[in-house]
């Protein structure tokens, strides 16, 4: 088998037509050099130059060699360049969790400027908890504060919550000033919910109505994006960030601002603090 190394020597020889500038060009001593071409030579049972004066002139097998191994030899001296350039530098590696909906609309466009080995876990809030416990993952973001475990969360944003509906229901008149009558007939609607626990549904009817939502969901989508679109081709209700409901019906002003906050949420007790602590300072970053 010829060594590429005798290859690489024979390249530069080439191009420098010269012993010593070649030596120079591969940081070697020139008897180096020379003993490279020779093994070569012999390998091969050619010979690859005609010594002159001045320098060395390639033979016609030498021209021959070069011109097939120029191309896979430069090739070569890439894939050499870009694997030192990346042990040079050690990017911090993190795998981090969120909804698909958080995704699309909070990362996607950040993310993939930083500088970072990123690794991204979906599911929704509950199995993204479960993934931080069992260290699946290091980072959540965007997710409800929880009590299930002893995890630390850090403050990300807040987002208003609106109630919508389909484009197609007809909201009666007297619906806007009669609370009662609109209690009633919001209850006899078709919904759809976040989760089971309706976390959103009772939310908004504690602020609106301040009563308990008495409210059965027909349909359970784990992804607000997916709401939304459900609703703009069948017909219900739901209750969703603002900041995601472009293009879809918001059937009643409501009496106060509803509120949710958003979080990160991190173990305390993490064998990659670092990236985490990096992670959140990029996005910050990006936020401002």
């Amino acid at each position: 088998m010829i060594n590429l190394e005798w290859l690489r020597t024979f390249g530069s020889i080439y191009e420098c037509r010269n012993i010593t500038e070649a030596s120079k060009k591969l940081n070697m001593t020139q008897p180096g050099v020379s003993k490279h071409l020779a093994a070569l030579e012999s390998h091969i049972g050619k010979k690859l130059f005609e010594r002159t004066t001045r320098k060395l002139a390639p033979t016609e097998y030498g021209k021959f060699l070069y011109a097939q191994i120029n191309n896979p030899l430069q090739v070569l001296q890439k894939i050499e360049h870009y694997t030192n350039q990346r042990t040079k530098k050690e990017r911090l590696a993190i795998t981090i969790g969120c909804t698909s909906d958080f995704f699309k609309k909070e990362l996607i466009h950040k993310i993939y400027h930083f500088d970072m080995y990123i690794v991204t876990h979906f599911g929704n809030e509950k199995e993204l908890v479960e993934a931080l416990e069992s260290d699946k993952v290091q980072l959540l973001i965007g997710i409800k504060k929880h009590h299930i475990y002893e995890h630390e969360f850090s403050f990300f944003k807040q987002e208003e919550l609106v109630l919508i509906c389909s484009k197609n229901i007809s909201i009666p008149v007297e619906l806007l000033h009669e609370e009662k009558e609109r209690i009633k007939w919001l209850q006899k609607q078709t919904w759809f919910a976040f989760d089971n626990e309706q976390a959103d549904i009772k939310k908004y009817w504690k602020a609106e109505f301040n009563s308990v939502s008495k409210i059965v969901p027909r349909y359970i989508l784990p992804s607000y994006l997916a709401i939304i679109d459900a609703l703009k081709h069948s017909t219900g209700f739901s209750i969703a960030p603002k900041h995601l409901c472009q293009g879809i019906k918001q059937p009643f002003k409501a009496a106060a601002t509803i509120e949710q906050k958003r979080f990160y949420a991190y173990k305390l007790k993490n064998s990659n603090t670092e990236a985490v602590k990096v992670f959140m300072e990029k996005m910050e970053l990006k936020l401002n």
